[in-house]
């Protein structure tokens, strides 16, 4: 079992590096900030740079002593979710992307089809523990002041056949390179039958899509982010069962470990320990199912003085769960 966390490719990594492991930090997800970029420092134009930018950061994180394990193509790829275009060039980055990992032994890419940051779909933070601020989403509240629409609007029809398209590509060469892709749920999970946020549909927001989606191309590699807070957001979902289901058909390729309180349309994210979830019980369900991580961290409560603050209890509060549920 595997604490991760993320460090986001730009700036100053070495130290980034470096505050993981005095976290006690197991493995790393690379993001890649705003995706990559033509003559950037993440190239991906060839699969021989790709090989290459990959094997290097593998080598400096486990100069570390973590290990990367995922990869994160969660933002710059609107063109593929939206079907523009110029969707094809950037297939054909993450074609490289995926065979490159393989050949550095990353085995994530952790992905999502939404169409607008989740900070855009939020209502004001409210109040927690302390002086800290909690991410908040109500739907009456966000409906007051809601995000710019996007343009065009992009139909749920549209969508499928989006991600279709995407799956079709990349399912076939991931498998073939050992990685498996997670697809993390919408972030807020809207029901069905709700209007679409800034007219941008959601199929990510269901057990019953998520099926659908692995149904497009049934592979190992095709798998799910169990976003933990997300599918407690999902109304009438019980996690535990979820965790089971997933875990069952081998679907957890890997886990965002947060806690929550409430559902849509009303919910916060919490610290780690005081909501919805009873996380211990969320721990064993995980073992019980076979899985072995990683699990990751994810959105911080707003700390008054330090972000690092809740870093440090959340890989305190992992650790001391793994050790009591796994060992």
């Amino acid at each position: 079992m595997y604490i991760q966390d993320k460090v986001s490719w730009n700036g100053d990594v070495e130290n980034k590096l470096r505050l993981l492991k005095t976290l006690g930090v197991d493995c790393v997800a690379m993001d890649i900030p705003d995706g990559p970029r033509d003559g950037g420092a993440i190239d991906l134009s060839t699969l021989e740079s790709a090989t290459a930018f990959f094997r290097k950061a593998k080598s400096a994180v486990a100069a570390h002593g973590m290990d990367l394990r995922t990869v994160l193509a969660t933002s710059g790829f609107d063109e593929i979710k939206r079907g523009l275009p110029g969707r094809d060039r950037q297939i054909a980055w993450l074609l490289n992307a995926v065979q490159a990992m393989g050949a550095a032994g990353i085995p994530i890419l952790a992905y999502n089809f939404k169409l607008l940051n989740s900070k855009l779909l939020r209502s004001a933070p409210s109040n927690g523990r302390g002086g800290a601020k909690y991410i908040s989403f109500d739907y009456d509240e966000y409906l007051k002041n809601p995000a710019p629409p996007i343009e065009p609007p992009v139909s749920e029809e549209k969508m499928w056949d989006n991600i279709a398209y995407f799956l079709k590509a990349l399912i076939p060469a991931a498998e073939k390179a050992g990685v498996r892709l997670a697809l993390h749920p919408d972030d807020p999970p809207v029901p069905y039958g709700t209007p679409a946020l800034a007219g941008a549909a959601h199929i990510v927001s269901s057990f019953d899509q998520y099926r659908q989606i692995f149904e497009i191309v049934p592979s190992s590699s095709n798998g799910m982010l169990f976003c933990q807070g997300c599918v407690t957001e999902m109304q009438g979902v019980d996690v535990y069962d979820a965790i089971r289901q997933m875990g069952s058909i081998d679907k957890i390729v890997m886990v965002h470990f947060r806690n929550v309180r409430g559902e849509f349309p009303r919910f916060q994210e919490t610290f780690v320990d005081e909501g919805d979830v009873d996380m211990y019980r969320a721990m064993q369900a995980y073992r019980d199912a076979g899985f072995k991580g990683p699990f990751s961290l994810d959105h911080s409560p707003m700390f008054p003085e330090a972000e690092i603050a809740n870093q440090a209890f959340v890989v305190g509060y992992l650790r001391g769960l793994i050790q009591a549920v796994y060992r």
